[in-house]
């Protein structure tokens, strides 16, 4: 993406002078304006801003002053530029622009809306099964689509979704990971609750990966509680202590249906080849719990290519 963005910045902006705070309303940077801070994550900041050339509300994901000569935090940035840049789904946040050669490289997004699932479970408390499920179903689609560009998301939660016209729409691509056969992530990047039992033991990560974060999800979505305990942080250092889910089974903080269970019971099945293999998977496997279908099985054939063979078995014990 180049082009929207082009000529020098003005001295009026955050990169001119020293770097060294965050910038406030009302700063310039380019062509956009900055409204206001709406989340800090991990190296960057993230804020609301107006684009003066395309007459419009965006998202600036800008790594912040204090980790500007930070060269992880930048390949990071950098690498969720690349990944959005091949991405292409109304699922997935839009990328408009990203700036590298800049004192604090930015992204620039889509304006996706202002509430992420977790702002909804504060606000309103835990979903009902057919919201919950068409959530998921939405979010499994656009999942399909990052694995079929050869992707990995490896941090589904629900801080990770927007809502947007009441439609999920997938953010954050920071930790995404480059599919490739027998490939081990060199560390555990990821938020530690949701993180797979492979993501932990860093073996080789799979669709089925995020199949275990769409089962995470459905079960806060569905209860209001993630579905294992927090690890323990001092004291008994060992993986099974740290990383609960290794061992425990999920919990379910309320009675859930059967057919509910049985779907979150396979996403959240700690050997990645015993769980749906993939997102579409998931999906239709969890049509026949909404009245309102989203999957037409007409479509099926179209999304053969992301489901090998051996998941028809699970799909046929799934709907059993």
């Amino acid at each position: 993406m180049t082009g929207i963005l082009r000529g020098s910045p003005s001295r009026t902006t955050a990169d001119a002078g020293p770097a060294s705070a965050a910038p406030v309303p009302g700063t310039r940077i380019d062509e956009v304006t900055i409204a206001q801070r709406i989340a800090r994550g991990m190296s960057a900041d993230v804020f609301a801003v107006w684009h003066h050339g395309l007459l419009t509300p965006l998202v600036c994901k800008r790594l912040r002053p204090a980790d500007q000569k930070n060269s992880a935090h930048r390949r990071r940035l950098r690498l969720e530029g690349q990944v959005l840049s091949v991405l292409a789904h109304p699922g997935v946040v839009r990328l408009v622009d990203q700036r590298y050669a800049v004192a604090l490289p930015y992204l620039l997004l889509e304006h996706a809306g202002t509430r992420t699932l977790r702002d909804m479970l504060k606000a309103e408390g835990p979903f009902e099964v057919g919201r919950a499920v068409r959530i998921i179903q939405h979010v499994a689609g656009a999942l399909a689509h990052v694995h079929s560009r050869g992707f990995l998301h490896r941090d589904l939660k629900p801080s990770n979704v927007m809502l947007r016209d009441g439609r999920p729409v997938l953010l954050d691509f920071g930790i995404a990971w480059r599919l490739a056969p027998r490939r081990r992530p060199p560390d555990r990047s990821g938020t530690p609750q949701y993180l797979a039992p492979e993501q932990i033991t860093r073996a080789a990560l799979t669709p089925a990966t995020d199949v275990w974060g769409l089962g995470a999800m459905l079960v806060e979505l569905l209860t209001g509680a993630r579905p294992f305990r927090e690890g323990e942080k001092v004291g008994d250092t060992t993986l099974a202590a740290r990383y609960p889910q290794l061992a425990e089974p999920p919990h379910l903080a309320r009675a859930l249906p059967a057919d509910v269970v049985r779907v979150i019971e396979a996403c959240l099945e700690k050997n990645p080849r015993a769980r749906p293999q993939s997102a579409v998977a998931v999906a239709r496997a969890l049509d026949p719990l909404t009245p309102v279908k989203i999957w037409p099985s007409a479509l099926d054939r179209a999304f053969t290519p992301f489901e090998p063979g051996a998941d028809v078995t699970r799909l046929r014990r799934l709907r059993s």
